[in-house]
């Protein structure tokens, strides 16, 4: 038990994002969220268990009813409707608008009472007052992954502060970890981001630019690929971990048969295989000149031993027979 709660007390966040849409499982994702802050289970702080959901307006919904003090996040990816429609295809059917209202219900939740008040520190019905103690409880984020094109320019970076404007969202600015996957997407310069961020917090959010790990082993978000191994002399590609199993165009334009292993696999296995091979050809040409010189040493250490144990014996038996 004792072992049990120290794991326990090494988890402080969790959140439900990159195993497919979380809402669209609602009964068994809200069943965990219960589980997580149980106090008599894992114990988490309401606000350190995030769910992600690339936006069910409906489902948000009714998220907030059952979970209100849940943290949520939204993948926008686009600040309008016809953007967000040509890269997220489950946008056709949510319009933008009432996701970010339901985004911001979710955040305000537990504030019943709007004030109706015109004055213009009045945002969605609720004070600037309102927003700032809501947000100490829980946060409601915006996901914006930056990547090269329409949605990562100035224009748009202005429409997605309008669009969260006043509302003390938090807006994550997500750089696109490029893979050698069909459609080269890329990540615009770092300096271009840097002022995307400040076009954004101009118009009162918080943005923030998402730290990147793990990309110089192809283990950052999103990077999980596989080497595609081909029959003829061309460089392996890196595939999706999604298309394992899958046979795509490229897998039969030239008839001939592809298999896919893990990258890293393979790249391990090379190496052991090179790495034996030169201790073979390097170390063993020596190996016996080694074991010869150390032959004399330890036999001569082995007889040493074996006569200091005979006279230690015969010491001992000889006093028995005195006493």
């Amino acid at each position: 038990q004792q072992s049990v709660d120290r794991n326990h007390d090494l988890v402080r966040n969790v959140v439900f994002m990159g195993m497919g849409e979380p809402l669209n499982n609602y009964d068994n994702v809200v069943a965990a969220c219960k589980g997580l802050v149980d106090c008599r289970r894992w114990n988490l702080r309401h606000e350190r268990v995030t769910v992600s959901t690339v936006g069910v307006t409906p489902k948000i919904q009714k998220f907030t009813e059952d979970m209100p003090e849940l943290a949520l996040a939204l993948s926008l990816h686009a600040p309008n409707q016809s953007a967000r429609s040509a890269i997220v295809p489950a946008a056709k059917a949510y319009p933008i608008e009432g996701l970010i209202d339901a985004l911001d219900n979710h955040m305000m939740s537990g504030f019943g009472n709007k004030k109706t008040s015109n004055t213009s520190n009045i945002v969605g019905g609720y004070s600037e007052e309102q927003r700032k103690s809501a947000s100490k409880r829980k946060r409601a984020m915006i996901e914006y992954v930056m990547l090269e094109g329409e949605t990562s320019s100035f224009e748009c970076a202005h429409q997605l502060g309008k669009l969260c404007e006043n509302r003390r969202l938090i807006v994550n600015l997500i750089p696109y970890n490029q893979t050698d996957v069909k459609d080269k997407l890329r990540c615009p310069p770092r300096e271009h981001i840097e002022k995307f961020q400040d076009i954004v917090r101009s118009y009162g959010s918080f943005c923030y630019i998402r730290k990147t790990m793990g990309a110089d082993i192809a283990g950052a978000c999103g990077q999980l690929v596989v080497e595609k191994e081909q029959n003829s002399s061309s460089r392996p590609v890196a595939d999706d971990i999604e298309d394992i199993g899958r046979s795509g165009k490229g897998d039969n334009e030239k008839g001939g048969k592809t298999s896919n292993k893990v990258a890293r696999k393979s790249e391990s296995s090379s190496l052991a295989d090179e790495l034996s091979r030169k201790g073979s050809e390097t170390d063993c040409g020596g190996c016996s000149a080694e074991i010869e010189a150390w032959i004399k040493p330890l036999a001569i250490a082995t007889a040493l031993a074996a006569g200091a144990f005979a006279i230690s014996t015969i010491f001992i038996l000889t006093k028995r027979k005195r006493c």
